[in-house]
This record gives structure tokens, sequence and C-alpha cells, in this order.
């Protein structure tokens, strides 16, 4: 006999296997859903009038569907995080930034100087 944990599928109106527990499972069972496959498995609802496990199609397109969308997410969160600059890389830039600013600003004094003393200057 199996302590079987199902949940409902309120969309579905239907209790689904969820896993198989040692004491305390929602119902008990002579046998467990037929695949090995814990996403087929999961698609297996309980018919209680005639006491065995269903297999919905349905239900296991729409679990891989959610596994397939979930997995995308990730890895757009990845790839999101990939390319966002750390607050070190951000600073890094800043610094070069204001290094290439002041080495500017001396080259403009420099040409400044420069023309000063073409026009007669001091």
């Amino acid at each position: 006999m199996y302590n079987v944990i199902i949940v409902l599928d309120s969309t579905k109106d239907k209790s689904y296997y969820y896993s198989y527990v040692e004491h305390n499972g929602n119902i008990e069972c002579e046998e467990l859903p037929p695949y090995q496959d814990i996403n087929k498995a999961r698609s297996c609802y309980w018919d209680a009038d005639a006491e065995k496990w269903v297999y919905d199609s349905d239900k296991y397109a729409e679990i891989t569907a959610n596994q397939k969308a979930e997995k995308e997410a990730a890895e757009q969160a990845a790839l999101e995080s990939e390319a966002t600059p750390t607050n070190a890389e951000l600073s890094m830039a800043v610094m070069e930034l204001a290094d290439n600013v002041s080495v500017l600003m001396d080259a403009v004094t420099e040409l400044a100087g420069d023309i000063a003393m073409m026009r007669g200057g001091e």
C-alpha cells in the first residue's frame, strides 16, 4: 500500500500525482502511476471510482511547456546578468573617462599656450 500525495488542479478539477511518502499521504493506493518519467507520472490523476491512475496527455503538455518556459526565462536572466556591468566595472569606466578628460584638458591648455606664443603673446 502506498501513501500518495495528490495535488488538485482547479482548472481541470482533478487531483494529480505529486509523490509518495511513508506516512500521511492524501490517499492510499495499491500502485503508483505506471511511469518512471516524473513528468508523465505527475500527468496522471486519481480516478477514485475506478481506483486507478489515468494518464492525461494535456497535463503532460502543460507540464513540459511550463518547464520549457522556466528554462528559457532562466537562460534569459543569465544572459541579462552576464551583460549587466558590475559596480566595479562601472567605477573603472568612470575613472577611465575622467582620466581621458584630464588628458584632453592638458592638450587644450598646451594648444592654447602654443597659439598665444604664435600671436606674439608671452
